[in-house]
């Protein structure tokens, strides 16, 4: 297993998810097929915001190890999918959210339970009923368990009389004892997004009513007609109790409300008619998601649906697909790699390396491709996502291929505000972050090898990962309590590695070898190294030359311990009081005391047969597992040679100490649970294979896990590192010169030169011809090395890496080519219909809107001076977006503009005019957006005589104008193009200029378009009923969706609310930038005799043409007018 074995001693049902609902498909391209992996997701999230789109085909793989959440999701989902749902929607709701249910609610439950029992009773009963062909199983494991837990909910309705006063005895005590103990909880208020603030309170009384009265209500009273104890919410992994986690509220997953009261109704009748292909497909499996995803890449490269991956922690049973579904010539195969994986925050349960290491291999290698993942953890949400990755988050990125699309352009369009809010209490607890994971690189369209190799000194890589294993493991000096990671999860890590880069891998081992056996930083290293040692032979990534010392003996072999059950039963109290302990195995001899953490674990009994070399071991698991009577059979690798180097060992598990344990140290004997002499054959069993199998060779053993093949050649960069191996300092690469015409400039002593094109690529120029080059990071192309060998023919250029802080280029807003169709990288697609308006006519009720957009500026850029520049591009961009937000909300000026025009200040023309129709609120970004309508700069007839139609109502008092340096107005023009397509609706056209143009933007001059014209006047009917006299130049705008681009807060610091509501951030000045424009009439310079306009004494940015238009615009002009800084 890639994560250590748990003692499942304290903990919880979470029947209903803890986040609100996002939308899954918001990276995809909108002509993209979604296939979508949910691990440990609840399933209804998604429901609310996937965007209609009738060609959109939906493929969803769910698991999760809880099998009550998706045996409550398949009765939710049936229940959609049947006729008169939406008369039944009241008792579906109530099944699905309530503790205690009413009769009707009740019946419908216990009616559709026995409906489902009797449609479960193997998988080709239930693929040909009426559910099967859009709820599929992918094991037939699942459905078992699913049918299991059916078959419980309805013994509840049938048990006797006194068995069900019992019953509901106990179920009213377990909620009363699982009810949190704090005075305030209001962790359900995140679901307010932006607007959080407000709803403190109010999460924290709906949830002492909920918890008080088992029912979602805002009367402090359970109904009396609500007498039934739920049985969705009375069986769980934890037992045959009610166990749901103390913080769990309805109101933390509000979207799903909305679905089913009106999306739903109408979706779900789509989706079940069996008659054709449904366009949605969701598939179930119950187990550990990590192992899952090693199941699904083996199934993909063997082509096979036996795995060798166990189903879960403590099963014994190993993954085995529906051969129907899942084997290559299956009518409509399953898929078994995606473009969307969502992880929920399980990063917090099996740690963000182990994740990435399993589901990096079954991501899809396209642009649009994303990986998810939410933290949700307790500490101070200061702790940088480095720590989290064991290293520096760029090096990691390169080293493991994904990386957060944010980290890359240094901002995000999702805000924390509730996180920002809450810090500000001394009840906060959590802090929650939601990340999208893209492969390194895939901003770059000249990039088209998504797993693109790297090249790194074998000394310098072997330092870098002596610096991982150092960071995994600081727990053993530093103690603990949440541990996620074993040498076995080290080693995946390396293995993920091994087929990325191209270096000496055995002199990188060697070395790595060296530093890990001399190391004495970890105290308890070089009890573990057996362990490490024995992980890295069976996964294929390095044989120390020690394994094979002993020619007549395998180099590793299984041991097999047996605890018997009346050992272990005493101790369960005091294991279970320990919450969930990390278990281990160690082998003690007098001289040695080896650790292995890499265990697996399970109740049953075992039965040997054969001697020596041949005997093996078949385990019969008990499905009581601890609760039952049977032995705990534990077994684990270990490298032969140890077995022979001692005369006398005992095979002992263990408990890891950590501050979790420290009461069981004193009742356990140096955290011992049992041992056994290594040649007790009773207790211990020695093995050339695995329980529950036949002999595996070592190719058989390796192939677990290498999903892809390693990388041994191709173009590639060569990274160099600081000099602790920690932070990538530049690229390297060498081109070799074929162009003739290049070859002849460079032998006749011709200079090449080395040219920025964008923030990952540059240009090698000879002559009058190029190349161009992509790297995986942003370069710095002014910075460049250049060393030339002209009778070789070839240059090789040393590219330092940009990633300073604000030092982000105009193009950060990148926009890739992706079969056809357009993917964006760092920011997500919005459906603006979707998105629910917002008035502002209440200026009361606005008091969140200027903390939320401030919270753009980090601490760092809220102390850069105001200018018309400020050095940093991004910066510039957030204060002009401050300025319009300030300014269509109504909170600057007290009425919103009619429109905003943008210009540089020494450039004659507006290059955009935009209106914004309605601010709304992108409640999966927790958000707020500008419904926009853009219209470019460009010398047609047609926007000529549209715009002379309607110039008299673009006054300068009804006009916003924003000023900016060239900079901001390239990356405007860059931002123009990702706003555009972020809403778009309408299909690219094939004579769409990006196409025959071959670029986007199509162009970065002032005076030309840089967005294409296929949805000019598409869709403009919004806008003209706001703005009925703009009617002339609708088929001349492109709808817009613009939003704040936030600063990172796992990065660097972002303002305090509190400071951010007494001290508003600087913003730009109104288009009192425009240089050559009065500021009150709009005249140009060239309309006064003298030719020039008059300076605004104080802030010498506003110009007039008389001192009257000045006086007659400071009202207005007041409010903003600051003298410059010295």
């Amino acid at each position: 297993m890639a994560h250590p074995v748990l003692w499942k001693g304290k903990t919880f049902f979470y029947p209903i998810g803890n986040t609100s609902a996002v939308c899954l498909t918001q990276d995809l391209c909108p002509s993209e097929k979604a296939d979508v992996l949910l691990l440990g997701n609840i399933l209804v999230e998604w429901r609310a915001n996937i965007p209609c789109s009738a060609s959109r085909k939906l493929d969803f793989t769910c698991c999760d190890i809880e099998s009550a959440v998706i045996a409550r999701n398949v009765i939710l989902f049936t229940l959609l999918a049947d006729e008169g749902a939406v008369q039944k929607v009241p008792q579906i709701w109530n099944i699905f959210f309530h503790f205690y249910l009413d009769k009707a609610s009740h019946d419908l439950l216990i009616s559709q339970c026995r409906r489902l029992v009797e449609l479960s009773s193997d998988l080709d009963s239930w693929n040909n009923g009426p559910y099967g062909h859009f709820l599929r199983m992918c094991t037939r494991d699942t459905l078992a368990e699913l049918r299991r837990l059916w078959q419980l909910y309805i013994k509840t309705a049938t048990c006797s009389p006194s068995e069900a006063k019992a019953f509901e005895s106990s179920y009213a005590a377990d909620i009363k004892a699982s009810k949190a103990n704090f005075e305030f909880v209001f962790t359900a208020s995140r679901a307010a997004g932006p607007l959080s603030m407000y709803a403190l309170k109010m999460a924290s009384d709906h949830y002492n009513i909920y918890w008080e009265t088992g029912v979602c209500s805002a009367v402090a009273k359970r109904p009396l007609e609500a007498s039934h104890p739920n049985p969705t919410l009375a069986f769980s992994m934890v037992g045959d109790k009610f166990a749901v986690h103390y913080g769990t509220d309805i109101l933390s997953c509000f979207h799903l409300a909305e679905a089913l009261v009106t999306q739903s109704k109408l979706l779900w009748k789509t989706y079940s008619n069996p008659s054709s292909p449904s366009p949605l497909i969701i598939r179930f499996f119950v187990g550990d998601a990590l192992g899952f995803c090693q199941a699904l890449g083996h199934s993909r490269t063997t082509k096979s649906t036996s795995t060798p991956f166990p189903v879960a922690p403590w099963k014994s049973a190993c993954i085995t697909f529906d051969p129907n579904a899942y084997r290559t010539s299956a009518q409509l195969p399953a898929p078994t790699s995606f473009n969307v994986i969502d992880t929920s925050n399980l990063l917090d349960y099996l740690g963000v390396l182990n994740i990435i290491a399993v589901t990096s291999p079954v991501l899809q290698r396209t642009p649009s491709a994303t990986l998810y993942t939410e933290g949700l953890s307790s500490g101070s949400p200061e702790n940088p996502l480095a720590e989290q990755l064991c290293g520096d988050i760029a090096t990691m990125g390169l080293l493991l291929g994904l990386i957060p699309a944010c980290f890359v352009l240094q901002f995000t369009n999702r805000s924390n505000m509730h996180e920002s809010i809450v810090r500000l209490s001394e009840h906060a607890s959590q802090n929650f972050e939601r990340l999208a994971w893209k492969f390194i690189g895939g901003a770059e369209k000249l990039l088209t090898d998504l797993d693109c190799p790297i090249n790194i000194s074998a000394e310098q890589l072997a330092g870098v990962f002596f610096n991982i294993y150092l960071n995994m493991f600081s727990h053993e000096n530093v103690a603990r309590s949440i541990i996620h990671y074993h040498r076995r999860s080290f080693v995946e890590i390396l293995n993920v590695v091994k087929r990325r880069v191209i270096t000496d891998w055995d002199s990188t081992m060697n070395m790595l070898h060296g530093k890990i056996l001399n190391d004495r930083t970890l105290m308890l290293g070089i009890n573990f190294y057996q362990d490490l040692c024995c992980q890295l032979h069976l996964l294929g990534v390095f044989d120390v030359y020690w394994l094979s010392l002993q020619e007549m003996l395998p180099q590793t072999v299984c041991v097999v311990l047996v605890v018997p059950r009346d050992h272990l039963q005493p101790l369960l109290p005091d294991l279970d009081e320990a919450g969930t302990p990390v278990l281990q195995c160690d082998l003690r001899g007098i001289a040695t005391h080896d650790k292995f953490s890499a265990i697996n674990a399970v109740f049953g009994t075992i039965t040997t047969s054969g001697q020596g070399d041949s005997k093996t071991a078949a385990i019969q698991e008990d499905a009581t597992g601890r609760h039952g009577t049977s032995p705990l059979v534990v077994w684990f690798w270990v490298p032969s040679i140890v077995l022979v180097n001692e005369r006398y060992l005992s095979v002992v598990l263990s408990v890891l100490s950590t501050p979790a344990t420290c009461t069981l140290a004193t009742k356990l004997s140096d955290l011992s649970i049992f041992r056994a002499d290594l040649g007790d054959e009773q207790l211990v069993h020695i093995l050339r294979q695995r329980p529950n199998t036949g002999p595996e060779s070592p190719n058989e053993k390796k192939l677990q896990i290498s999903s892809r093949p390693m990388k041994t050649s191709g173009t590639c960069a060569f990274v160099t590192l600081d000099r602790e191996c920690k932070s990538p300092l530049s690229f390297t690469t060498r081109v070799d010169i074929v162009d003739p015409d290049m070859k002849a400039s460079l032998i006749s002593g011709a200079t090449p030169t080395v040219n920025q094109v964008s923030m990952h690529s540059i240009a090698i120029v000879l002559g009058d011809k190029s190349l161009q080059l992509p790297f995986l990071l942003p370069i710095d192309a002014k910075k460049s090395k250049l060393r030339i060998a002209r009778k070789s023919l070839y240059i090789e250029v040393t590219l330092p890496l940009k990633l300073v802080l604000g030092e982000t280029d105009s193009d950060m807003f990148p926009v890739i080519p992706q079969g056809g169709d357009l993917a964006l990288w760092n920011m997500h697609r919005i459906n603006l219909d979707q998105c629910i308006p917002f008035s502002i006519a209440n200026e009361k009720a606005l008091g969140w809107v200027n903390p939320h957009v401030s919270l753009m500026m980090s601490d760092r850029e809220r102390r850069i001076p105001r200018g018309l520049t400020t050095g940093s591009t991004l910066l510039d961009v957030k204060r002009s977006l401050h300025f319009i937000f300030g300014q269509a909300s109504g909170l600057a000026e007290g009425k919103p503009p009619l429109g905003y025009a943008m210009q540089v200040k020494d450039e004659q023309e507006t290059f955009v005019m935009f209106y914004i129709t309605d601010l709304r609120l992108d409640v999966g970004s927790h958000t707020m957006v500008a419904d926009a309508w853009v219209m470019p700069s460009s010398p047609t007839f047609e926007k000529a005589e549209a715009f002379s139609q309607v110039v008299g109502y673009l006054k300068p008092s009804n006009m916003k104008m924003l000023g900016m340096g060239v900079e901001e107005r390239k990356a405007w023009m860059h931002l123009l193009v990702a706003a555009t397509e972020r809403c778009r609706t309408w299909e690219h056209k094939t004579n769409c200029e990006y196409r025959i143009q071959g670029d986007i933007p199509l162009t970065l001059e002032p005076d030309e378009s840089s967005i294409c014209s296929c949805g000019a006047g598409v869709g403009t009917e919004s806008f003209v009923k706001k703005y009925p006299m703009l009617r002339p130049l609708a088929p001349c705008v492109t709808r817009a969706v613009i939003s704040p681009l936030f600063a990172l807060s796992y990065i660097e610091k972002v303002g305090n609310l509190e400071d951010i509501a007494s001290n508003t951030p600087p913003t730009p000045a109104p288009v009192a930038m425009m240089r050559n424009v009065c500021a009150a009439c709009g005249k140009k310079g060239g309309d006064r005799a003298s030719g020039s306009l008059l300076n605004c004494g104080r802030c010498k940015v506003v110009r007039y043409c008389s001192q009257g238009c000045q006086r007659e615009d400071w009202k207005r002009h007041k409010k903003s007018c600051v003298a410059p800084s010295s």
